[in-house]
């Protein structure tokens, strides 16, 4: 699906939530809304998302129903019925201002200054400047190229690929590389063009043996990553494809990668970091845990949350399916579940701390819940 055509079916359920939450409110007897919050908004919309308003303001300061406002064109803010007196606020006014203070607040690279918005925006210039340069490796490899040619194309990808890892880090932004590997072309950086992606057995997956390469991975621990993969698909039916190891950001220890394969079909891999030092991982896992930063205390509860990722979405049957499924998840974003995730402001990553506590039988809210139930206990055995 064409990137237009795309944004248009998104602004599309936009507005279809948008007319459910009014009926709703009708039949609740309320004329209030709350309007969902996300990190990186336009700057136009900081004012208002997140906050109460009533039907009439959200036309007269949220600008619903024009081109710019609430639930227009490439809008993916939505609201829903707020009962005065009853109903509890997602976010304060405070936390809100907080928010909307540092997101204003620039940050340097290379010369330049960027908000947080300006840095999201860039981020996805980057992303697609990289998908054009993966296309023109294969057509040049395709074309029987001259190889000094190819391998000129694979060392500009691969320095746009660390530009966009330095960026994201200086900006503090998490590395979205699934919106590179989408396209369905993998890795096309220099020493790994040639490598084939074969969809694996569900029921045969392992740990691979290029596993050992990372600092203090033993048989040991390769056997507890397995197990931990082992006992969630005994609970849930888990369409994982693949195990892999590879470069991820610093501190990362796994990663669930959407791929598509020879078909266009999407499938799901598993990425550990080949940068990790395995010796200190679990020390790491638990102070992490212990400062309220991640759900998770375990290599299990790590890994729980990467399935989590993969079953949000195992449904999904191509690219155009995965991208309107994460618009809709990533606005259910939930703030207090992990310091992590209020750090991403994302819905995906909420809702795969909270499967984790969910999982270990932490108390999480009635909306976590809902939300886990809706995407993830539908696979459960």
């Amino acid at each position: 699906m064409e990137v237009a055509a795309r944004r248009a079916v998104m602004t599309g359920l936009t507005q279809l939530s948008g007319k459910i939450a009014e009926y709703n409110a009708e039949k609740l007897g309320t004329e209030y809304f709350e309007v969902e919050w996300h990190a990186g908004a336009r700057p136009t919309h900081t004012i208002w998302q997140g906050r109460v308003w009533s039907q009439q303001q959200l036309y007269d300061v949220c600008g619903l129903g024009t081109v710019i406002g609430l639930c227009g064109a490439n809008c993916y803010h939505t609201y829903f019925p707020f009962v005065p007196g009853v109903s509890v606020r997602t976010y304060t006014d405070d936390w809100l201002d907080e928010q909307n203070w540092k997101e204003s607040e620039p940050t340097e690279f290379r010369g330049k200054e960027y908000t947080l918005y300006e840095a999201k925006q860039r981020q996805r210039q980057m992303e697609t400047a990289m998908r054009a340069q993966r296309e023109k490796v294969q057509m040049l490899q395709g074309g029987d190229a001259d190889p000094d040619d190819v391998m000129l194309a694979k060392c500009k990808y691969q320095g746009q690929l660390d530009e966009y890892a330095r960026f994201s880090k200086q900006m503090g932004l998490k590395q979205e590389r699934e919106r590179i590997y989408i396209d369905g072309r993998w890795r096309v950086a220099p020493g790994r063009i040639d490598k084939k992606l074969n969809v694996v057995n569900t029921m045969k997956i392992s740990v691979p043996r290029d596993a050992y390469k990372i600092k203090g991975m033993t048989s040991e621990a390769k056997h507890e990553i397995e197990a931990a993969i082992n006992n969630l698909k005994k609970e849930y039916d888990i369409r994982l494809d693949l195990i892999e190891v590879a470069k991820m950001e610093v501190g990362d220890i796994f990663g669930a990668a959407p791929y598509l394969d020879d078909r266009g079909k999407l499938r799901f891999a598993l990425v550990i970091n080949e940068d990790i030092d395995y010796n200190v991982v679990k020390k790491k896992i638990q102070r992490r845990y212990d400062k309220g930063r991640f759900a998770g205390k375990s290599i299990e509860d790590y890994i729980a949350h990467e399935m989590a990722h993969i079953m949000t979405y195992q449904d999904c049957k191509n690219e155009a399916e995965f991208r309107t499924r994460q618009r809709i998840v990533e606005r259910q974003f939930m703030q207090g579940i992990s310091q992590y995730a209020d750090k991403t402001g994302k819905g995906e990553e909420s809702l795969a701390e909270a499967f984790v506590r969910y999982r270990n039988k932490e108390k999480i809210p009635i909306r976590a819940e809902l939300l886990i139930r809706s995407y993830i206990e539908r696979w459960k055995k």
